[in-house]
């Protein structure tokens, strides 16, 4: 009985001790998450992360007074280390793929004209124009799908809005001649594509990560892959992979769109709503394509490994991740770019 009571007591310190300290103790509401990091002499060291809030959306707009270094637990100032937010391209590609339902019920119906208008707006939230933050890390490719075996290109892989929006502009009522609609083979095609876009990214070194975002206004019809097959894709999908689904009208399966679209899933009940949702996912992403940073600083350390500590702060919220850096051979002779 003794024994047992002291098992109990144990237990109860060892939960107190550890829910009092460490990282998830001064974590609250942000998620910091290193992706890659980068020293080079005199003293440079660069971390590239990611913040995102409790539910894992993206938390876009942090700037350089939004970020505490420390340094083996001791706060760096400005005064003792040089500091900037570099801009992400550096580094960094965000590739979105949109996949378009063009099928007889879109191309021959009256929500032709909405969906173009909702798409085109689409492209203007995501997309930077040139000079913005993050211009040439975001890039786009448009994709279409009927009943056909395969999904077809609409527009390759751009930065340029307006090459984009004119793309969505060109879509006519005789593009199609199949009136039935491949949803599951569009799904794993769209998959497929955004996965080598990330793996062709990964190979330059660059850090890659990707949306891909779904349109349709029904089912599959085609019956050419099973719905069993298009989860499987998205259960595989790369961990650096969102998936995004938008439904329209009475005849979508809600249950199926919000499997596939693990990431968020929206509808509209009429094309008068499209607008309005396809803002909804525009938001979304374009958070999430601006929570990533590249954070440069000249470290004030001269020897040893030491351990950096990324605290991001926003109003009330912070969260913090750590890392460590070898700084054998520093000097003082560093400076930023």
């Amino acid at each position: 009985m003794k024994t047992s009571n002291l098992k109990i007591l144990l237990v109860a310190l060892l939960c107190l001790l550890y829910s009092c300290s460490g990282d998830d103790a001064e974590n609250t509401g942000l998620t910091v998450t290193i992706e890659d990091q980068f020293v080079n002499l005199p003293s440079n060291v660069s971390v590239f992360f990611r913040v995102e809030d409790e539910a894992g959306n993206g938390v876009a707009g942090l700037t350089e007074s939004d970020f505490t270094i420390y340094e083996n637990g001791a706060k760096i100032s400005e005064f003792e280390a040089t500091r900037k937010i570099q801009p992400n391209e550096q580094v960094f590609d965000y590739h979105i793929t949109l996949l378009l339902d063009l099928s007889g019920s879109v191309l021959g119906g009256e929500s032709l004209s909405g969906l173009k208008t909702a798409a085109k707006s689409f492209i203007d939230e995501v997309v930077p124009a040139e000079g913005e933050v993050n211009a040439q890390a975001v890039k786009m490719e448009i994709w279409w799908f009927d009943g056909s075996e395969n999904i077809k290109q609409l527009q390759g892989t751009s930065t340029n809005v307006n090459t984009l929006k004119t793309a969505i502009d060109n879509i006519t009522p005789e593009m199609s001649s199949d009136n039935s609609t491949n949803l599951y083979g569009a799904v794993i095609q769209g998959i497929n594509i955004a996965t080598q876009k990330i793996s062709q990214t990964r190979e330059l070194d660059e850090i890659a990560s990707s949306a891909v975002v779904i349109f349709t206004d029904g089912t599959d019809q085609a019956n050419r892959n099973t719905k069993g097959q298009a989860l499987e894709a998205v259960k595989n999908a790369d961990r650096d992979m969102s998936i995004y689904t938008i439904g329209l009208g009475q005849e979508i399966d809600e249950a199926v769109l919000r499997s596939i679209g693990k990431t968020s899933f929206v509808s509209a009940v009429n094309i008068g709503e499209l607008l309005d949702r396809f803002q909804e996912i525009g938001d979304l992403i374009n958070g999430r394509a601006n929570s990533y940073y590249l954070l440069e600083y000249c470290s004030p350390k001269r020897s040893g490994s030491n351990q950096l500590t990324i605290e991001a702060n926003k109003g009330a919220l912070k969260g913090n991740a750590n890392t460590f850096f070898d700084a054998s051979d520093f000097n003082g002779s560093c400076s930023l770019q």
